[in-house]
């Protein structure tokens, strides 16, 4: 029997993601927001069927990659059921893609999402008479909190289950409808090229052609031209226009139908907070608040979860000890696996787990967006506009899903600045490492150093590489409401990151630090060595033995420190020979250089050979630059 196919479709902020990630019970990773479709399966009422998160889409006529990711998979895949996903706190807005949708003549089921916010705003939604408006079953949801997910799966059942799907469409007014017939007649007389709704193909070959097939286009083309030229020489516009005010009338008027605004005895508190929070002076107040928190919070969870298990990790060391001189090969064979496994529970896994989780916090409260938009105007100086700050934030995770995140950003030029800069963000991976060598040797402090040095380079780095190309592009941002966070939703992407975290790499650790165990026993090390010592040693001055780090470092940026204290050959951190003027230097060359090999892949993937080259080459400069300045710097002061 064929799996079912369900997709969720929604405009971006609609928390598609969110009831994704519920019905799913976070079966694939989400941040939150999705920038590449993601599947899993799920039983539903005993079947199995698979579910299908795409990104979000304003209207199935694609403005940008991530956009036209979306639509291509709705256009050119056998879907069952969509569930289309409404932000209940812009209605009139998000009706337009349920208009669409309709049209498109897929059977649908309509989530009238984030209803808690909706009531705390005012608004008082008729489902029912919606309902009967469309003919389309609809479910009060509030995802985040698991509201109506079961009764919205048991009615997406009933869908399934049932046959034929006919919805009430609405009629445009009769200029336009009248060609819409026109073509839908045209359609009847070949019925063999036709694959979907006829109204559906009749609108978009006057509003979109450039969506269909060939064989369509040439039936339909002719006709579709004439009407383009007789709508503008009526109305003054072009035929897309015409075709969205109609549909956006028809939401308004939906909108106006179901909804009644009710009195509210106060503000809720999340409009008072963004009184304080975009606030043109006390808003950047609060933002830097809101990182010092951040990152010492998770110094101080890191310090003390590695003061949890540094004893036991010391006597497991001590246990194996004494074969050192007796069978010398297997000792470097087992302390490469020791060094590999105190690594990730001593040193990785202490930064890595609050990082993951007060990450998931911030981005389920929507304050990232409110960070672009404070940021929007600075973005503006380095040539950037404060959409790119997203990609950004999300670097502080991984630079894999900030680098397709540059999707949402259309303007090309600004999309390839942002991608090309991303992997100097520090990921989490890189973060741990920054943290657990300046809590070993420096404080809190320098790790925030870093951070703001890194901020200067991207700056810099922008600003350089948008006098070299045309100026930034205009930028209109939605701000979705604050949302207070679903500490169960957190915790399972937490749970779920380091699961995954564990799986992939773990083995690169526990082997990476087994080869390197037998690279010292066979003295190879000292050939890698020679090789980067021109940099690290007679540049940087820096120690040779951290050579052979960087080429670990490159499969997975937590295997520096677990291979620094192996190359040392010292069990803990706080144990490597090493001034407080070398760490700094060393992690901000870590922190620059070469990105890791899976943000190569996507930066290849995303931009193509030549920006992936050229970035990684960039990367390499101003990490060799950026850590002799502060060689120069330790000199001078």
């Amino acid at each position: 029997m064929k799996t079912k196919t369900i997709v969720l479709a929604g405009q971006p902020g609609s928390g598609s993601s969110t009831l994704f990630d519920v019905m799913s019970d976070i079966s694939t990773p989400s941040t939150g927001v999705t920038f590449d479709y993601r599947i899993t399966e799920m039983d539903l009422n005993g079947e199995t069927v698979r579910i299908v998160d795409i990104p979000g889409i304003y209207s199935l006529n694609p403005n940008d990659p991530s956009e036209k990711l979306a639509v291509d998979y709705l256009l050119n895949n056998e879907i069952d059921l969509i569930i289309n996903v409404v932000n209940t706190t812009m209605l009139a807005r998000s009706l337009e893609l349920t208009v669409e949708l309709l049209e498109f003549g897929i059977p649908m089921v309509v989530a009238m999402n984030m209803h808690d916010e909706a009531v705390q705003h005012g608004l008082k939604i008729d489902t029912d008479k919606l309902n009967q408006l469309i003919d389309v079953p609809v479910q009060f949801t509030s995802a985040r909190y698991g509201k109506g997910v079961r009764r919205l799966a048991d009615k997406c059942y009933l869908s399934l289950m049932s046959t034929g799907f006919k919805p009430k469409l609405f009629k445009y007014t009769h200029h336009l409808e009248k060609h819409i017939s026109g073509i839908e007649n045209i359609l009847e007389s070949k019925p063999n090229i036709i694959n979907g709704s006829k109204r559906f193909i009749a609108i978009k070959s006057i509003e979109n052609p450039q969506l269909l097939p060939d064989d369509i286009v040439k039936v339909t083309g002719h006709l579709a031209k004439q009407i383009e030229e007789e709508l503008h020489s009526e109305h003054k516009m072009d035929s897309y226009e015409t075709v969205s005010y109609e549909r956006h009338h028809i939401s308004m008027k939906l909108s106006e139908d179901i909804t009644q605004v009710v009195k509210r005895k106060e503000r809720p508190m999340s409009e008072k907070l963004d009184t304080l929070l975009l606030h043109p002076i006390a808003g950047y107040f609060f933002l830097l608040l809101f990182f010092g928190s951040y990152f010492f919070a998770i110094f101080l969870v890191g310090n003390f979860l590695t003061s949890v298990v540094d004893t036991p990790i010391i006597k497991l060391g001590e246990s194996f000890s004494h074969l050192s001189t007796t069978q010398p090969f297997l000792w470097y064979t087992l302390n490469g696996a020791y060094m590999g496994l105190s690594g990730v529970l001593g040193i990785v896994l202490p930064y890595f787990l609050p990082l993951v989780f007060l990450t998931s916090i911030f981005e389920d409260t929507g304050y990232i967006t409110r960070i672009a938009f404070l940021l929007d105007g600075i973005m503006h100086k380095i040539g950037l506009h404060g959409k790119s700050i997203a990609p950004f934030v999300l670097g502080f995770g991984c630079s894999v899903p900030a680098l397709y995140a540059t999707r949402m950003i259309e303007n090309k030029r600004d999309r390839m600045i942002t991608g090309v800069l991303v992997p100097f963000v520090p990921c989490t991976a890189r973060i741990a490492v920054i943290f657990a060598l300046t809590a070993a040797f420096a404080g809190p402090l320098w790790a925030v150093v870093v951070f703001f040095f890194v901020i200067l380079v991207i700056s810099i780095s922008s600003k350089i590489m948008s006098k070299l190309l045309t100026k930034p592009t205009g930028l209109i941002m939605d701000i979705p409401n604050l949302k207070l966070p679903s500490l169960t939703i957190s915790l399972k992407r937490t749970w779920y990151k380091i699961k995954e975290f564990t799986r992939e790499a773990i083995l690169f650790l526990i082997g990476g630090s087994i080869v390197l165990g037998w690279i010292e026993y066979f003295d190879v090390g000292k050939y890698i060595n020679i090789i980067f010592s021109p940099i690290l040693t007679y540049f940087l001055g820096l120690p040779e033995q951290l050579g052979s780090t960087l080429v670990f470092g490159f499969l997975r940026k937590e295997l520096i420190i677990v291979m620094a204290n192996q190359a040392m050959g010292v069990p803990t951190l706080a144990q490597l020979p090493m001034s407080l003027d070398q760490i700094m230097i060393f992690i901000i060359f870590v922190t620059l250089y070469f990105p890791c090999l899976a943000t190569l892949v996507v930066l290849w993937k995303e931009f193509g050979k030549k920006t992936a080259i050229a970035a990684s080459t960039f990367s390499v400069l101003v990490a060799t630059i950026s850590a002799f300045l502060f060689k120069i710097g330790f000199m001078i002061f």
